[in-house]
């Protein structure tokens, strides 16, 4: 069956092309592309009065390319022939007489889909839901259907490089007041009939003139230079620099010129390493990650209530993406004062998303709707599940633990804990094979990761509804073993750690946080210990070192502490949360040691291989249990970065030799503890694996 069906309404003389690739998804490869070519074509001979652009799927209307394809196709001989045709047939709809509109509804255009929309239609009908973007940065591409020069003249420079270079998908409702796209409350496909009949021939939008801001060359080129001079500093994400450079020589183009000159830039970056790690972690992500914590989904027990002991941050936060989920939420605290305002805290928090536009109205109050509070711990008698989100205090822990189980003994007790392991939480418990480990990732409601910890006693039924919950939230979750700080904890402490080592060694923390993001990493860890919050990093620090001899406390850590110096509001190494001003009287709190001062390529070493080393020692102690966990965990939810996808890719692309042999040349020079090999390395070694673990 062709990939684009085609309806013709001899009445009315409106073509219409339905989109239906095989599979759940409609995506762009050579065959939907013909498809749409002859649909267009056929089009045009019955001479149609105008075309509807639609979807036979639910939820997707064209999502981007198909990723698998484009890698199989020869680069200059299938690739670059592809796009062009895929070009010029946009082009040749967006020059025709003939009106088109594409009927979204309320599904997703995203990358070429909506590139498609873009350059062809005279106007895009959605309803409430549907949603829009080009996050091709986010599997290291970038735009190359026109989208880098066809958005800016639809909605701005600013707003279009706002949108491209995060990746970032948005309602289409915030695209409405720009013109082109029309959000209705009936049937979408009536309304863009109606449109049709009001609008018989083409707009035929300009598309060589400047973006819609009409900003001066001054502006468009401060616009480029500030986005260049923040994003760019890493080499090893070469397409944002390629989505950079397409935007500027566009900027004097018409769209078909500068889309095709787009072409060879975006072979070229198909070809490079880091943008197919990336385009690999996706796959990863999307296709292994799901289904990849360890547990019998039979075990897990059903839950539609739930109870959270604790209102802070991380409490709230839970809360928050749970009632979204539509799941009945109890919120429990110490008193009224504090569980009225972890409530004002969430309503007030989506109210800003209400104003962006990003949530409506009601998906604001339907989650206000399900969160309860309490201060009476009988009410968790029937509740199914209880998640911990108090202070990181192992006495603390316990005595909640013995509170849920005096009135609920069957209740399965969820730590968030980000180091104390659940066997030293359930000791001395009624029942300890009901305490597994829920570890969130802070912010709750952005961060996808959820750690699931199993403690030596924790119960299959236990381990299996905290995935089965972690999963109905919508978070990716992995499994892991016991132990002080888990596996993210103790890789990430060790990134903060390495970082402050470097600066007590004689390099400027500014020096230091350079060279993390050149090396690909979205914050250096000296600004990073004042954005995730210098006292949680300095007490899961000393928890760690007190049972971990090789992740020692440095005495800037403690400086730090005692002096206050620990962000969150409070004086760190930045003034600013954007990590640009550079706070110079925390030097005085820096404690530098003996030792030569790092050059830029061991400092980048002791980075990045230093929580390699940290993620193969977990490997080694049965932490971790495989590849695919060790990638996904590093880089959703300790910021390893996406370029490298993850420890196992790193360390075979640049060899277990080489990778073992640097670690052991750093230690010698700096006696850091942290990097001294880890015997899995040596394991790996003796089992003749060099590269190619994931």
């Amino acid at each position: 069956m062709p990939e684009v069906r085609y309806d013709f309404d001899t009445t009315d003389g409106v073509a219409m092309l339905t989109l239906d690739c095989d599979g759940p998804l409609n995506t762009i490869g050579s065959r939907l592309v013909a498809d749409l070519e002859a649909a267009w074509r056929r089009a045009e001979r019955e001479r149609a009065h105008g075309v509807l652009l639609c979807s036979a799927k639910e939820k997707s209307f064209l999502d981007g390319a198909n990723l698998v394809e484009i890698l199989k196709l020869d680069r200059r001989w299938g690739l670059g022939p592809l796009l062009e045709r895929f070009q010029s047939l946009m082009a040749a709809m967006a020059a025709s007489p003939v009106p088109v509109v594409g009927v979204l509804g309320s599904r997703t255009a995203l990358g070429g889909g909506f590139e498609l929309l873009l350059w062809t239609c005279d106007q895009v009908i959605a309803t409430s839901g549907a949603r829009v973007g080009l996050p091709e940065v986010g599997v290291g591409l970038f735009p190359a259907g026109g989208g880098t020069h066809t958005l800016p003249r639809a909605i701005g420079l600013e707003a279009a490089l706002e949108m491209m270079t995060t990746g970032r998908i948005v309602p289409a409702e915030r695209l409405e007041p720009f013109g082109f796209l029309d959000v209705v409350d009936r049937d979408p496909v009536e309304a863009a009939l109606e449109w049709l009949a009001e609008n018989p021939t083409s707009a035929n939008r300009n598309l060589s003139l400047p973006p819609v801001d009409d900003q001066t060359e001054e502006v468009r080129q401060r616009l480029l230079h500030g986005y260049r001079e923040r994003l760019t500093r890493s080499p090893y994400r070469p397409w944002i620099a390629a989505l950079l450079d397409s935007v500027e020589q566009g900027l004097e183009r018409t769209v078909e010129e500068a889309a095709r000159a787009d072409i060879p830039r975006f072979i070229e970056l198909t070809a490079h390493p880091n943008t197919r790690n990336t385009i690999d972690f996706f796959f990863l992500n999307t296709s292994v990650a799901p289904k990849l914590a360890r547990s019998r989904a039979e075990a897990a027990r059903p839950v539609e209530r739930l109870a959270i002991l604790g209102g802070g941050l991380m409490g709230r936060g839970i809360a928050q993406v749970a009632a979204d989920r539509g799941l009945d939420v109890q919120l429990v605290d110490v008193d009224t004062e504090h569980l009225q305002a972890a409530v004002s805290d969430i309503g007030d928090t989506l109210g800003k998303l209400v104003d962006k536009g990003r949530w409506s109205p009601e998906r604001r109050q339907g989650v206000l709707d399900h969160i309860h509070t309490t201060l009476d711990y009988d009410e968790l008698a029937e509740i199914p599940l209880v998640i911990e989100a108090a202070f990181e205090n192992l006495e603390l822990k316990r005595r909640l633990l013995r509170r849920v189980q005096e009135v609920n003994r069957d209740a399965i007790f969820a730590s968030n804990t980000s180091t104390i392991p659940m066997q030293m939480i359930a000791q001395g418990a009624v029942a300890p094979q009901q305490v597994v480990g829920m570890h969130f990732f802070s912010p709750v409601p952005l961060m996808a990761l959820l750690e699931v910890i199993e403690g030596p006693q924790t119960s299959a039924e236990a381990l299996a509804t905290a995935v089965a919950v972690g999963r109905a939230i919508g978070k990716t979750c992995i499994t892991v073993g016991d132990g002080p700080g888990f596996y993210t904890s103790r890789t990430f402490g060790t990134y903060v750690l390495t970082g402050i080592m470097l600066a007590e060694l004689g390099m400027r923390p500014q020096e230091v946080d350079g060279i993390a993001l050149a090396a690909g990493f979205p914050q250096g860890p000296l600004h990073v210990y004042g954005t995730a919050g210098g006292e949680v990093i300095y007490h899961a620090s000393r928890f760690i070192a007190e049972r971990l001899p090789h992740q020692p406390i440095p005495d800037t850590l403690e400086n730090l502490f005692r002096a206050g110096y620990v962000g969150a509001g409070k004086p760190c190494f930045y003034t600013d949360a954007k990590g640009t001003r550079f706070d110079e009287t925390v030097l005085e709190l820096i404690a530098h040691r003996d030792g030569p001062t790092p050059d830029e390529e061991d400092a980048r070493d002791t980075l990045l291989l230093g929580m390699v080393n940290e993620a193969f020692r977990c490997v080694e102690e049965g932490v971790v249990r495989d590849m695919a966990t060790l990638d996904i965990g590093a880089v959703l939810g300790i910021g390893f970065p996406q370029c490298w996808h993850g420890p196992a890719r790193y360390l075979g692309q640049r060899g277990v030799h080489a990778c073992r042999d640097r670690l052991a040349e750093l230690f010698k020079r700096y006696g850091e503890p942290q990097l001294e090999p880890c015997r899995e390395l040596d394991r790996l070694i003796a089992c003749g694996v060099n590269s190619s673990l994931i």
